[in-house]
């Protein structure tokens, strides 16, 4: 097909964007599928098919899980819309999901098994069959488990080629490990874990009761790109008179489209937060009643000891959140009693603030030491000021209006401040201020992340059972940690997806790791950044391919039951995860463990729930999960999952540590007194695009022509470096360094540098984005839920015209 002339070469990236694929109106030109190369072609152009039509949850990594309806011609994918069968508010789709129809045939599909026949990184192969390199593979974990151990293998499945995602038989069949903490998006869910519970990101109340709301701060989230297709929920709150404002170091799609946007310090977020607390306790705007019934503000504390005072003689038989140890009943002082009760004594009338002597111990309130935390600390909206380099009184004024302006909500994005050094301290610090101003629980209140993972009654699905002897290997090890250890266990290493290159900082120092590596297999659909360090490399499907008509069944992020069925038969000689992971365990004799096809798998989560297959494909293969007629009234009970059941805010765990309530940390890297400022003076961030999922969508070519490697750079700083837009632009720092375009843009704070998130190193002239980030560990962090986040944002670098 490659020796072809076009007959259709009007058809650009551009129009396709403006309106052809909005208008579903997209063929594609006879021929085989030696190449992708020229095979769109109009519509119209084509002779009367017979048009198919499928289902498919489409996303499952940018957490929308749009339903799709796709039509295929002549056996080609032309037209995605969404599926109609979905409540009309949910029937949403981006420009990412529209780009598929052009992105499945990309020019950068792995396309048969390879073999290296070059070292490791110089990309030299040899193409072989499926049947040697699912052997070699095997083979490789077989030796490598034989000779260091079960745990000596490392098997990791990312979410773009593993459409069973989040069913990971294989890794427990071999019971391998699988990297433990991933330090992925859980930097400010440290902080809030011991306040509200496990999954304290994902606020159990729905984005579309944001019209409910009367303000909404959004920190660091930019969900007209990141969640655009929730971006409507912002727009009918603003609508309905809610005030929405972004803190955020750069002007973002999303403060663009704010009612006030407030430029900030990069890495300083925690200082605005303290600094707000500071500003509401000081002015009494706080709610007494709220923080006596629902928090753990009026529980008694030894002064000397700072540990709870409790009842040792009567321990709950629920185990801490964090630590695992039994927790003790904790008390209040009754004002009517002039004596300590149980917290949770009904008749008690606990009092906020004060100190007592209790059986010959000082005790005070936990209300009592945190504003003894704040004057001792010197915390307060002028110190704020001097750190965020936001005004004083703008602090003030937005202390007001989230405690006194209605009901409110703090939504924090997953690639912003949560990827600094103090994330942990920020997400505390936001849990305080939201306890203490009652905003949580109640319509139109919450913290947490919003604009991917709606609320979800529980769906009834089933699950894959596998026999207890089989499980994911013990030791904890997280994927960050591996490059320091002195003595690695991991020997052999299998991945769906590029796992090392575009979740690890400072890939140059991982590379090496890998180089030191007895295997290293990977199944992808890309030719990824990571692709040129692997033995041996297997081409996955797409979500859109599969051999059998029946294909993945899950819980969408919009609250449906979706089971796809096959759009497209598999591309060049691709395969599916559950058929790659089947016959590699076939080696083993473990493939009977395993579900013998996608349909035995759908079959087995329906056995026992609300919904049958027939339903499902009857109705276009979605069905709203029952009990999500109406919004969830999450935590409206005030009942928490922590061992008090209350909102918690004084973390005794942390006391070591000095931060059993938050105290300010600067970045590690990115502060203006470290003294590598002098030689690298950028504050080097990344963040979510509207035209990728991290690196997933580079090779669409066409959303390739809105969206490169490029870097964003104030004009000051760029005119003191003679560089203009367009220019290629060198970036780097101790740790290593890339070359990408750079971007003139008067809406990032000076002494700032802003990039979208990684793309495949094959576009950049040179290097990628990853071999500058930070890979530091904050070491506090070990002692909470998520472990250490990876510190993607707290990086300096300098730049100079290429």
């Amino acid at each position: 097909m490659s020796g072809m002339k076009s007959s259709h070469a009007s058809l650009t990236r551009r129009t396709f964007v403006k309106g052809a694929v909005a208008a579903g109106a997209l063929g594609v030109a006879a021929g085989g599928m030696a190449t992708t190369a020229n095979w769109l072609a109009p519509a119209q152009a084509v002779a009367e098919p017979e048009d198919k039509v499928t289902y498919m949850c489409h996303q499952f990594h940018c957490l929308s899980g749009c339903c799709l309806k796709c039509t295929t011609r002549d056996g080609r994918l032309v037209k995605i819309e969404p599926n109609d069968a979905c409540e009309e508010r949910d029937q949403r789709i981006c420009v990412r999901g529209l780009s598929e129809v052009q992105h499945v045939y990309a020019n950068d599909r792995l396309q048969t098994p390879l073999k290296r026949v070059g070292e490791r990184g110089e990309g030299k192969f040899e193409a072989i069959s499926w049947d040697e390199a699912i052997k070699t593979v095997a083979d490789a974990i077989k030796e490598s488990q034989k000779k260091y151990g079960e745990q000596s293998v490392f098997y990791r499945k990312c979410t773009e080629p593993s459409v069973a995602h989040g069913v990971e038989w294989l890794v427990q069949l071999l019971r391998a490990e699988s990297g433990g903490n991933w330090g992925l998006d859980r930097g400010h869910t440290n902080g809030l874990v011991p306040a509200v519970g496990y999954y304290a990101h994902l606020y159990s109340r729905s984005i579309w009761e944001w019209p409910q709301a009367s303000t909404i701060l959004m920190v660091g989230h930019n969900i007209c790109e990141s969640g655009m297709t929730y971006a409507q929920c912002m727009f009918d709150a603003q609508e309905a008179g809610a005030k929405v404002i972004v803190v955020d170091p750069r002007y973002s799609v999303t403060a663009a489209k704010a009612d006030q946007w407030i430029p900030i310090n990069p890495g300083t977020d925690p200082a605005l937060m303290l600094g707000m607390l500071a500003v509401i306790v000081e002015k009494g705007w706080y709610d007494e009643d709220f923080a006596k019934a629902n928090t753990s503000f009026p529980f008694l504390v030894e002064r000397k000891s700072g540990k709870i005072f409790a009842d040792e003689k009567a321990p709950l038989e629920t185990p801490h959140l964090i630590t695992g140890d039994t927790v003790y009943t904790a008390y209040v002082y009754d004002t009517k009693t002039k004596s300590a009760k149980h917290y949770d004594d009904k008749e008690a009338k606990a009092a906020l603030e004060g100190s007592w002597t209790l059986d010959g111990k000082e005790v005070v309130t936990e209300f009592t030491l945190l504003k003894e935390w704040i004057a001792k600390n010197g915390y307060s909206a002028a110190w704020a000021s001097e750190i965020t380099g936001i005004d004083e009184q703008v602090i003030i004024d937005l202390a007001d209006q989230y405690a006194n302006g209605g009901p409110a909500y703090i939504d924090f994005g997953l690639g912003g401040p949560d990827k600094y050094y103090n994330a942990d301290v920020d997400g505390h610090a936001m849990g305080i201020l939201t306890a203490l101003t009652g905003n949580y629980g109640k319509p139109g209140t919450g913290l947490g992340f919003f604009g991917g993972i709606e609320p979800t009654a529980a769906s009834g699905l089933g699950a894959w059972a596998l026999p207890e002897e089989f499980h994911y290997g013990d030791t904890g090890l997280a994927m960050y940690e591996l490059p320091d250890m002195k003595d690695c266990p991991i020997h052999c290493a299998i991945t769906f997806g590029d796992a090392f290159t575009l979740e690890a900082a400072n890939a140059n120092k991982f590379l090496e790791w890998v180089k030191t590596l007895d295997f290293f297999a990977i199944a992808d659909i890309y030719h990824s950044s990571v692709i040129d360090y692997a033995d041996i490399v297997m081409p996955a499907c797409t979500k859109f391919e599969c051999p059998e008509e029946i294909y993945h069944i899950r819980e969408t992020g919009m609250g449906y039951v979706s089971l796809a069925t096959k759009t497209i038969d598999p591309l060049f000689e691709s395969k599916t995860d559950l058929e790659i992971e089947r016959l590699i365990a076939a080696e083993f004799g473990l493939d009977k463990y395993m579900p013998q096809s996608y349909e035995e798998y759908a079959d087995a989560l329906l056995k026992d729930s609300p919904y049958t297959k027939e339903q499902l494909l009857a109705n276009q293969g979605v069905i709203r999960i029952p009990g999500m007629e109406t919004l969830p009234d999450g935590r409206g009970d005030q009942v928490y999952p922590t061992p008090s059941t209350k909102f918690e805010v004084y973390y005794e765990n942390l006391l070591e540590q000095g931060h059993a309530f938050p105290v300010y940390d600067p970045p590690i890297e990115s502060d203006p007194n470290n003294e590598k400022f002098a030689e690298y003076p950028l504050q080097f961030m990344q963040g979510k695009s509207r035209f990728r999922i991290h690196a997933y969508f580079s090779a669409s070519t066409w959303l390739q022509e809105f969206i490169g490697p490029c870097v964003n750079i104030s004009p000051a700083d760029a005119a003191a470096r003679g560089i203009k837009t367009g220019d290629d632009m060198h970036v780097f720092n101790d740790r290593g360094e890339f070359i990408a375009k750079a971007l003139v843009n008067p809406g990032i704070k000076e002494g700032t540098l802003f990039m979208f998130e990684t793309t495949y190193n094959t576009y950049y002239k040179d290097g990628f984005l990853q071999n500058v980030t930070n890979d530091a560990h904050n070491q506090r962090c070990y002692e909470m839920r998520h472990g250490p986040q990876i510190l993607y944002n707290d990086t300096l670098v300098q730049v100079e015209k290429a």
